[in-house]
């Protein structure tokens, strides 16, 4: 079984529902007294979480990434790269230019750099945090021998797409960003480290598919160089999100989902641009309201 989500992806609430009650929604109102009642509802997760791949790529996390982020489809329509005549598989193509490791043949998105002021950013940010893309499986990239009327080795990609790659939800991350956002929720949520994890697989078809030559080449490269402009800047990540999940804390305590409201404290944290941010200091029990 799943919680499978069709034209939308899980909230912050959900996903954190999910983590600790195996539901997506909290437990009925005025259960949550003390982390003791926690932990007795806490379960681990027997579920995972479906997204459809279609909606994810065009309407989710997936609406920044682009064949053109890919290198390797950009060195290969270049003309670089020793290839013969032939049909050659994305994994073949990496390995000549010396990507072997299955990991970097990946694209690795951080949703905190994009969108700080869209309306999904918190829950982007918490429930996928860095997002990994690949080409598909059966994309050709195509070295035709010579045809009269075309140059020697005329190179095509054919039949190629960028898709989701099955993620997870947890506390565990090696971004900065990640570690400030966790800093502020884990706290809450986990101050056990019960150390769950709560799978995301990506469902259905992502049917748009499409074929590149030299000639697609610089809208590729101008692709690749917009995305990356439009990255937000250290400082802007610095300064702009923390607060705002701070402010997701008290949303979560108005929803039932955390036992006691957290009181927020700022807290110098070790990140490229060291700043205060708002962490979690201590908890207000709801009988001391």
């Amino acid at each position: 079984m799943a919680f499978t989500f069709v034209d939308r992806a899980p909230t912050m609430e959900e996903i954190i529902c999910i983590y600790l009650y195996d539901d997506t929604k909290p437990p009925a109102k005025g259960t949550l007294k003390t982390w003791d009642d926690v932990k007795k509802l806490a379960k681990p997760t027997r579920q995972d979480v479906e997204i459809d791949k279609k909606w994810f790529m065009v309407h989710g996390g997936g609406r920044y990434m682009s064949v053109a982020l890919f290198r390797v489809v950009r060195r290969f329509l270049a003309g670089e790269g020793n290839f013969w005549p032939g049909t050659y598989g994305p994994r073949a193509v990496f390995e000549k230019f010396d990507v072997h490791v299955p990991s970097k043949q990946q694209f690795a998105l951080k949703q905190y750099d994009f969108g700080l002021n869209d309306p999904d950013f918190v829950d982007r940010c918490e429930v996928f945090g860095s997002s990994a893309f690949k080409l598909n499986d059966y994309a050709n990239f195509v070295v035709d021998p010579y045809q009269e009327g075309s140059e020697m080795g005329r190179r095509e990609v054919r039949n190629i797409w960028v898709e989701p790659v099955e993620d997870n939800y947890d506390y565990d991350s090696d971004s900065w960003e990640a570690k400030i956002s966790n800093a502020i929720v884990r706290p809450v949520i986990d101050p056990l480290k019960i150390g769950r994890q709560v799978v995301i697989k990506f469902v259905g078809n992502y049917p748009f598919r499409k074929d590149y030559t030299k000639a697609d080449l610089p809208e590729l490269e101008r692709t690749n160089r917009l995305l990356e402009s439009q990255k937000a800047s250290i400082l802007d990540k610095g300064m702009g999100f923390p607060t705002r999940f701070a402010k997701k804390m008290e949303d979560l305590y108005a929803h039932g989902i955390l036992y006691a409201k957290p009181k927020v404290k700022m807290k110098i944290l070790p990140t490229p641009i060291p700043a205060p941010v708002p962490v979690i200091g201590e908890f207000l029990p709801r009988d001391a309201e």
